[in-house]
């Protein structure tokens, strides 16, 4: 009892000291005055308020402030602040790193360590070679500083850096199960991966390396809270597991203080990886890494805002990442840019700006971005449909996109791929898809898609679409060959190229001109250009192209056949004739005519044109059902159905279903809801063709019948368990399902044969069309205790008489196994249920007089009934 009063005495004087100032006065690993006694002071101090371990080394050189620790120092516990910059002078590069840690021996271990502490807060120490064992697991990594399960960590603030060199990860929080969250942590202003002068490198294998972060801030708001990353091998700033508010901002990657590339292509820029994390990612510089930003399975939404990726403070350098922005398995709306023209980032100069793989929908609004040299936007396991400008002049663009969506239009860069550089407008696009900007246009442009989900597609190019060309060649030793009717987008400017490379057309159909071949270069004039295939124009053509006709045939007698889509030389006028040269037409394209041949004739006197005969055939259609589901009426009520499934052709579009009398009764494509009797469906095209489709009858199915003449029941020989069989159940409605039910409708069994206690029961029965049957009440509680009764002798010597071991009862027991042993164990009989009783016989041969043994496993809480049996002749 005294013991527990001093603890407790104990125990509240830790929790009542005052704060303390702790001053390091010896650079020694141990002893009086070390950084090791310091912390082990201010943790015996206790965690109400703070304590503060400040540096008054001797000396004037960097040796005289460099503690070489041979072990790991002490655990911090909370409430602690470690502020090196209170050391009198500095001998570093850096003004305001005073103090270096370093690992000297062979052993692995951290700089500093944290574990379950809060509020504790390291500024102006220089943390070097805290390596891991290379062999080691993957939770016993090492770090400068080491956090688990620690919350309001403040590490580095402006004026107040830290720096981080030759390290396994300069901050680490490892991967480790069950998680901890390291919650609420700041890390600002620090050097990783470069000396304290913040130019030469002295990489980390990963500068911030912590998993399971949550709502952590690295770098900060100003860019003086900005960490300068650089140098490290394998990632800058490494983040598995995040959970919730994630912000990483105003932090430099891959370049040194003064802007100037110090290349990383093997390492990776900011990793995040956390399905609940929301992370903010801004104003920050990446350059010469492998990828600049992986965003990684983050499905809560995500913003990247206000970057410079593979480009400086000036968007000019070239500063290329192998992959600007990775997006991986992100599948609800994130953000690259804003709609805001301020929240743009500068993706410039990567091999590949950005990759959306298997992410959707991920939406890239008003960014510059140029000068990528293997693509802006890559989609990888996924598709988004990509914008087209159709018209471009110098006061209007329009086109058709996906209705109710967004087009950006941008300025392209100079590079060669359409990139969009300089957004000018954002336009909304209507019901059926069309926008339209009107205003000057002043630049070479692109266009950028964001469909109504969000979804953005990559950059428009220039594209040539031949499909429906027209190539007429001359006719009557005229000048009138001509290439029309190809669609081609994000073009203002056509030129024509004959075979020796002049130019003989400007506009977007070559017209007039002789035989030979010609091909077509379009564009806006060095913006990604496209060139065309090359077309020949024949020399013994007859003025007409009807290579890509379009032959309507009358449909089931409607005169709706049709002949679209053939092109003629300077767009003469035609003159349609029938099979008998009835005039039908003078319109380019034949309309609403039956089944026939035509043909037109075009030009006059010597140098008129007639055309081949075109057919137009009558299609008649029959809709006939081929594959039928119908399910019964049941239970006598109004609910059979008739089901389509397929048709042997082509499927109607307006259904018609009559009764045995005529009578319409639906308009729909399947039946519901009817009574037992025959039904008609009349199917057609709504217009001219009809037919009938199939008659069907539905039938009515029969209730089952419950038999109950050979139910069996008894009670167990605990007198608490009763059993019924023998209950059959005939019809062809099954599946059934069975329900034991109380008087008060309280269910109690859901089996066919019945275990419960003694009561009264009814049975109801449900067939697989939920139709139901129901017994009378019957009395389960005055059965008779059917326990076997068993013998303890027989004499199977031939006379009749107590020949075989015969059981009384052992029919109520169907489930129970009965065993025979002789004196040496072995099984001399062995049945389940008890079909053939034991006669004393082994494999046909009689077994010696003498004592036998029995166990009769009942299979129910009766248990197991064993004892011997005598065979006597």
């Amino acid at each position: 009892m005294k013991k527990l009063i001093l603890f407790s005495l104990l125990f509240i004087a830790s929790k009542t000291l005052n704060a303390a100032i702790f001053t390091v006065t010896s650079n020694a690993n141990a002893g009086i005055g070390s950084l090791r006694e310091a912390i082990i002071s201010a943790n015996n101090n206790g965690v109400a308020t703070v304590d503060y371990i400040y540096f008054n080394l001797p000396g004037s050189s960097s040796i005289d402030v460099t503690i070489a620790l041979e072990s790991e120092l002490p655990i911090i516990t909370s409430n602690i602040i470690i502020d090196a910059t209170t050391q009198p002078f500095s001998a570093f590069a850096h003004p305001n790193i005073k103090i270096s840690l370093i690992r000297t021996v062979a052993d692995y271990f951290n700089g500093l360590r944290m574990d379950n502490a809060s509020k504790v807060e390291v500024y102006g120490v220089l943390f070097r070679n805290f390596q891991s064992d290379p062999l080691g697991a993957i939770d016993d990594k090492k770090g400068g500083i080491f956090l688990y399960n620690s919350s309001d960590v403040k590490i580095g603030a402006p004026n107040k850096p830290n720096c981080f060199v030759g390290c396994y990860a300069g901050i680490l929080s490892p991967f480790v199960i069950p998680k901890f969250f390291i919650e609420n942590v700041k890390i600002s202003s620090n050097i990783f991966g470069l000396a304290e002068n913040g130019l030469t490198a002295v990489p980390n294998e990963t500068g911030i390396d912590i998993s399971f972060m949550k709502n952590g801030i690295i770098g900060g708001d100003i860019p003086e809270e900005g960490n300068l990353i650089t140098s490290n091998t394998r990632t800058g700033i490494a983040l598995g597991g995040a959970e919730s508010n994630i912000k990483i901002s105003n932090n430099i990657i891959g370049l040194d203080k003064n802007f100037n590339a110090k290349p990383s292509l093997s390492a990776n820029g900011i990793y995040v990886n956390g399905g609940t994390s929301i992370p903010l990612i801004t104003d920050n510089i990446i350059a010469v890494q492998a990828k600049g930003i992986y965003v990684d399975y983050v499905n809560s939404g995500f913003i990247i805002a206000r970057n410079k990726i593979g480009t400086g403070k000036t968007g000019a350098e070239n500063f290329s990442n192998t992959l600007g922005i990775h997006i991986n398995f992100s599948n609800t709306k994130g953000l690259i840019g804003g709609e805001n023209i301020t929240d743009l980032n500068v993706i410039a100069y990567n091999k590949t700006a950005i990759l959306i793989e298997n992410s959707y929908p991920i939406s890239i609004f008003k960014n510059s971005i140029y000068c990528n040299n293997s693509g802006a936007i890559t989609f990888k396991n996924q598709s988004v449909d990509q914008a087209k400008i159709d018209v471009i002049t110098a006061d209007e663009v329009s086109g058709v996109y996906s209705p109710n969506s967004i087009v950006e239009l941008f300025y392209t860069d100079d590079c060669i791929d359409c990139q969009g550089k300089t957004w000018f407008a954002t336009l909304r696009t209507d019901a059926a898809g069309a926008w339209k900007y009107v205003g000057p246009v002043t630049g070479k442009l692109t266009s950028l898609g964001t469909d109504a989900n969000g979804a953005t597609s990559n950059f428009s190019k220039p594209l040539i679409d031949d499909t429906d060309k027209q190539i007429l060649d001359p006719y009557c030793g005229q000048t009138t060959g001509s290439i029309k009717n190809i669609h081609i987008y994000n073009a203002s400017i056509f030129q024509w190229y004959n075979a020796e490379g002049q130019i003989v057309g400007n506009a977007k159909d070559l017209e007039n001109v002789g035989p030979g071949s010609y091909y077509l270069k379009a564009g806006q004039l060095g913006a990604c250009d496209v060139t065309s295939a090359t077309y020949t124009i024949g020399s013994l053509g007859n003025g007409i192209d009807d290579a890509n006709k379009r032959i309507s045939d009358e449909i089931c007698g409607a005169s709706n056949g049709s002949i679209r889509n053939i092109g003629i030389a300077n767009n003469l006028p035609r003159v349609w004739y029938n099979s008998v040269g009835n005039i039908v037409s003078r319109d380019n394209d034949l309309e609403n005519v039956p089944a026939d041949n035509y043909y037109f004739k075009a030009g006059t006197g010597l140098c008129e044109i007639t055309s081949p005969v075109y057919a137009v055939k009558n299609v008649s259609k029959n809709y006939e059902a081929k594959t039928v589901s119908i399910v019964p009426a049941s239970c006598g009520n109004q609910n059979g159905s008739i089901t389509i499934q397929a048709y042997q052709s082509e499927a109607p579009t307006v259904f018609i279903w009559t009764d045995r009398e005529g009578n319409i009764i639906s308009r729909t494509e399947n039946l519901i809801n009817v009574f037992p009797g025959t039904y008609t469906l009349t199917a057609s095209d709504g217009a001219n063709c009809e037919n009938v489709a199939g008659v069907f009858t539905v039938n009515s199915t029969e209730t089952p019948i419950v038999d109950l003449t050979k139910m069996q029941s008894y009670i167990n020989c605990d007198g608490n368990t009763i059993h019924v069989t023998g209950i059959e159940v005939a019809g062809s409605t099954s599946p059934y399902t069975y329900q034991w039910l109380t008087v008060d409708e309280k269910l109690i069994y859901n089996e066919l044969n019945l275990i419960a206690k003694p009561g009264k029961y009814y049975l109801r029965i449900k067939d697989r069309y939920g139709c139901e049957i129901t017994t009378d009440l019957i009395e389960f509680d005055q059965l008779e205790n059917k326990t076997l009764k068993i013998p303890n002798s027989i004499t199977p010597n031939g006379d009749g008489i107590n020949d075989t071991w015969s059981l009384a009862g052992v029919e109520n027991y169907p489930n129970a196994e009965f065993f025979v042993f002789n004196r040496n164990g072995d099984r001399i009989f062995y049945s389940k249920g008890y079909a053939k009783e034991f006669d004393g016989t082994y494999n046909g041969k009689p077994l010696g007089v003498g004592v036998y043994f029995y166990v009769i496993d009942l299979k129910t809480d009766c248990g197991k009934l064993t004892g011997s049996l005598t065979i006597l002749k």
